[in-house]
Parts: structure tokens; sequence; C-alpha cells
């Protein structure tokens, strides 16, 4: 019997705790977009110059932690903090919590064995002229960038 008068109070504790994860979600989602929104706009104008051909006409979406690596037509870096990877009908930008040291004006390696690369993944810079790696990063999540349609 008491069972039954405490069914209320567990079902409501059980819903909130079912809750919080996509309330800490949501918050979390807001941050990296505002950390991606902010990295973007402290770039330099040569920076700022890659981001408006990569980022023209397209608007932030919700974060994702991985992305499919065999779409990927090519990936540039507008700063050490900022790198931009576009999959031809998305651009996914990526803000590494520590930055990528040397990536800008460098090449980016990254090996992957599942076909997709995601957050935690690390990132080689490498000096291909003489073939001397420079250091690497971890990736953040990747906040996807989607060209806004248009009403017909």
């Amino acid at each position: 019997m008491t069972t039954m008068r405490n069914m209320p109070l567990m079902l409501s504790l059980a819903a909130l705790a079912c809750a919080t994860p996509l309330i800490a979600s949501d918050s979390r989602d807001t941050e990296i977009r505002a950390r991606t929104t902010d990295a973007i706009a402290k770039l330099d104008e040569r920076g700022q110059k890659l981001a408006k051909i990569y980022l023209k006409d397209r608007v932030a979406g919700d974060p994702v932690d991985c992305i499919p690596n065999i779409r990927l037509r090519r990936s540039t870096a507008a700063s050490d903090d900022v790198l931009l990877y576009d999959d031809g009908s998305v651009v996914y930008v990526n803000t590494p919590y520590l930055g990528c040291p040397r990536a800008r004006d460098n090449t980016m390696i990254s090996q992957t064995p599942v076909g997709r690369l995601c957050a935690g993944d690390i990132v080689l810079v490498q000096d291909m002229r003489i073939g001397v790696p420079l250091g690497s990063c971890a990736l953040s999540q990747f906040v996807p960038y989607r060209k806004v349609k248009t009403g017909e």
C-alpha cells in the first residue's frame, strides 16, 4: 500500500531524471554554438575572408559529435582556432578546445578507421614541404552550417 502512495512521487522523480540530460544537452549545444560564433568573430582579416567564402548564406545548426569522412570535399583552417570541413552541402566548423597550433599554414592530417571524424579525434599538423610534423590537436564537437532554404 505504501508503494502505491509513493508512486506519483517516484514517477515525478523518474521524469525529472530523464529530462535532466536533455536540458543539459540543450545548454551545452548553446555553449558550443556561442563559442564557435565567438571564434569566427575573432578571426583576423585573412581568416574572415576564408570564413565568408565557406559560410556565406549559411546558418549554424545543433552541434554534432561526428561527421562523415567519406563525404568531405576539403578542409582548411581559418585560424589555429577555427577548422572548416566542407562536404558540399554542409560546412562543419570545429573549434578545438586548446586550438590547433600552426594548422592554418600547414596540412591537417586525420586518420580514422571508422569512416567518420569525431570529437576527441586527433588531427596532426604537418609541414608537407619538408615532411615535418608540427603538432596535433583534439577536435571538439562540430557545428554544421547549412544554407538557408528560401520560400518558393
